[in-house]
C-alpha cells in the first residue's frame, strides 16, 4: 500500500467472541500498511497488538485506538477499566 502523507486515526471496538479478534488483526495490518509500514512489519505489529489485546481483554470486548503520527503508530488497547498504550516505529 502506498504511504499516506496525512495523520490517521481509527477507533474500533471488537467483541470478545470469535471470529472478531481475527478481524482486529486484519484491521491493524491494513492500518499499519496505510500508515507506511511494509507488509511483513505490519503483520508483526498486528500480532503484538493482538497479544496485548488478549492480555488486556481477558475475555472482554476490546477497544482499539490507532493513531499514526510522524512515522510512529500509537495503539491504545482498552477493556473495562484496563488499558495499555504502545508505540511502534513505522
Amino acid at each position: 500500500m502506498s504511504e499516506s502523507s496525512r495523520a490517521a486515526d481509527v477507533r474500533l471496538t471488537i467483541p470478545a467472541d470469535a471470529p472478531y479478534p481475527e478481524l482486529a488483526h486484519d484491521v491493524v495490518v491494513k492500518f499499519a500498511e496505510y500508515s507506511g509500514a511494509g507488509a511483513h512489519a505490519a503483520k508483526r505489529l498486528a500480532a503484538r497488538v493482538q497479544a496485548l489485546a488478549a492480555q488486556i481483554g481477558n475475555g472482554s470486548d476490546v477497544t482499539f485506538t490507532l493513531e499514526a503520527r510522524d512515522r510512529r503508530l500509537y495503539v491504545t488497547v482498552a477493556a473495562g477499566d484496563r488499558h495499555e498504550r504502545a508505540e511502534f516505529s513505522l
